[in-house]
């Protein structure tokens, strides 16, 4: 609970720095355990994918990668290496700021099927 505490603190606090007109990246520590933290349980719970299959990577510019399989059963993570439909590329406080729906895609570096990565950012509706 704690964990998912700090993730929604460090971006609303982008929220509202962004609001006032200085908008600061994430730390890249919370950005990097947001990443996942939002996979395990923004994109876990959600329920099925309704699109097809895929698997992405997001890679962070601090080093960490993230293997994503996207199915009819929901998201899962990964390990090793495997070929991806699409990628994401960027600063860990970019993918987050992304997958919480701050950032566009065009915010970060993007390869593959970009309507599969378009797909990933709108999932779940956060809304």
């Amino acid at each position: 609970m704690a964990r998912h505490q700090v993730q929604e603190a460090a971006v609303h606090a982008f929220d509202a720095r962004l609001a006032t007109g200085t908008p600061q990246s994430v730390p890249a520590v919370i950005a990097l355990d947001g990443i996942a933290e939002f996979i395990g349980i923004s994109h876990g719970t959600a329920g099925p994918w309704p699109h097809e299959p895929a698997r992405i990577g997001l890679h962070a510019a601090e080093g960490e990668s993230w293997l994503v399989d996207v199915t009819e059963s929901g998201s899962h993570l990964i390990d090793g290496q495997h070929e991806t439909d699409a990628d994401l590329h960027g600063s860990a406080s970019n993918l987050l700021l992304a997958l919480h729906g701050r950032l566009a895609l065009d915010n970060l570096r993007s390869e593959g099927d970009r309507a599969t990565l378009e797909n990933l950012l709108n999932w779940p509706n956060l809304s």
